[in-house]
């Protein structure tokens, strides 16, 4: 593998990282650009044709980052749900200081 491709994967297995400590650390946005960026990347690796010798070590990159993907879909999941609870809440709030407005007129 050329030096270049050899980059490439590593950047790709590095935006993953990042996004996972962003997932962790509840970076949505943060989140969403490194998303962005990594994609990017991947058209541009995947443009050119893989050569035989590369197979091994963007199979083995390939494994590393579906695991981490794993993890980030599950924080974000889980980051969906705690910004939904936090709408519920708001809302109930809303109704009841629009009860209490009804109520005192």
């Amino acid at each position: 593998m050329d030096g270049l491709r050899h980059n490439q994967l590593r950047q790709l297995l590095t935006l993953t990282e990042e996004i996972l400590s962003d997932a962790k650390e509840k970076r949505w946005e943060s989140m969403i650009e490194k998303e962005q960026a990594r994609r990017r990347l991947m058209e541009q690796f995947f443009q050119r044709e893989t050569d035989r010798h590369e197979v091994r070590q963007i199979e083995e990159m390939i494994r590393q980052i579906i695991t981490l993907d794993k993890r980030i879909i599950a924080l974000a999941e889980a980051g969906k749900l705690e910004i939904l609870k936090k709408m519920r809440d708001l809302s109930a709030g809303q109704q009841a200081i629009d009860a209490y407005a009804d109520n005192a007129r």
